[in-house]
């Protein structure tokens, strides 16, 4: 089992039955089942009852006992969400293989589904307003770009960021990274927080300018090309993350997507050093407590980095 869709394949070959996921993993009697409703699951032996997680739209959760042992049972309920859901095996059977005993891989399994399952718990159904997929085809051009340069697959998937107050898109050991996506036409970005650009690292703000295409425009994406563009480009282990990624983001694949055409109108990179223009927020009234700014493009055109511009 080498990717994620090897388990995609393994559960199709299940013909109602169970396989065992691994002879060599650490977690003995962990298996692939298709149960009677015809759904996927990943059987997880345990020593007592795990009773901490609820079942959630997309997966349920059930505890078996089969003999002398328990089992807890990882079922997929949204068909939709294959990838999702196999990529979330794939990384509780990766993350626990290198473990000495069975309880520490137990142990570390469990920790890695917890942070799935916060995400499993809200999963968005639905599709992200156009601003959101926009900022998000921006970002992981940003990442398929940085690949094409020769930036390691794992650095990147690793240094984006998910959370909503997570000050910058990307963060590296060495500098970071904030992404902006607007249209042609816009002449400023908007800068969200006192945070965004405030850091003693020197940075860069990458702007994309992507408009709305139609659907027999030429050199056009959408944002489920996008990210079956950059998974093209990753190896097997971090593939994974980059779907727990998305999750966080609130993107599932949906066809609806396919609807939304864009083109890229071009990219420009600029260096944020000392004397970039910013709000510093050491430099404000301490009764200041957040704001946001905008900033005119063609007054940053001297930071401008070329190596990063196209």
């Amino acid at each position: 089992m080498k990717t994620f869709k090897d388990l995609i394949s393994r559960w199709d070959a299940c013909n109602g039955g169970q396989l065992l996921v691994d002879h060599q993993h650490p977690i003995k009697n962990m298996y692939l089942n298709v149960n009677d409703k015809g759904h996927r699951e990943l059987l997880i032996p345990v020593s007592k009852p795990i009773t901490k997680f609820q079942s959630t739209e997309a997966i349920g959760l059930t505890n078996y006992k089969n003999k002398k042992t328990y089992f807890f049972a990882i079922e997929l309920l949204i068909d939709n969400l294959i990838n999702e859901y196999a990529s979330l095996c794939f990384d509780l059977i990766q993350s626990s293989r290198e473990c000495a005993t069975s309880a520490e891989a137990v142990n570390t399994l469990f920790d890695t589904f917890r942070k799935w399952y916060y995400l499993m718990a809200d999963v968005n159904l639905g599709i992200l307003s156009t601003r959101e997929i926009r900022g998000l085809i921006g970002e992981l051009k940003f990442m398929i770009d940085e690949i094409a340069g020769g930036r390691s697959d794992r650095e990147l998937v690793n240094a984006w960021t998910i959370y909503k107050d997570a000050c910058r898109d990307f963060i590296f050991d060495d500098t970071w990274n904030e992404i902006k996506t607007v249209q042609s036409t816009s002449d400023y970005i908007t800068i969200s927080s006192l945070e965004q650009l405030d850091h003693d690292m020197d940075g860069y703000l990458t702007v994309f300018k992507l408009d709305k295409a139609s659907s027999n425009s030429t050199q056009t994406c959408t944002l489920n090309s996008i990210v079956n563009e950059l998974r093209a480009l990753l190896g097997v282990t971090v593939e994974p993350i980059l779907n727990r990624k998305l999750l966080a983001k609130g993107y599932t694949y949906n066809e609806a997507y396919d609807q939304y055409f864009f083109t890229f109108k071009g990219k420009t990179r600029y260096i944020v050093n000392a004397t970039f223009p910013r709000i510093s927020k050491e430099r404000l009234s301490p009764a200041i407590k957040s704001a946001q700014y905008e900033i005119l493009l063609n007054r940053i055109e001297e930071w401008s980095d070329t190596c990063g511009a196209q």
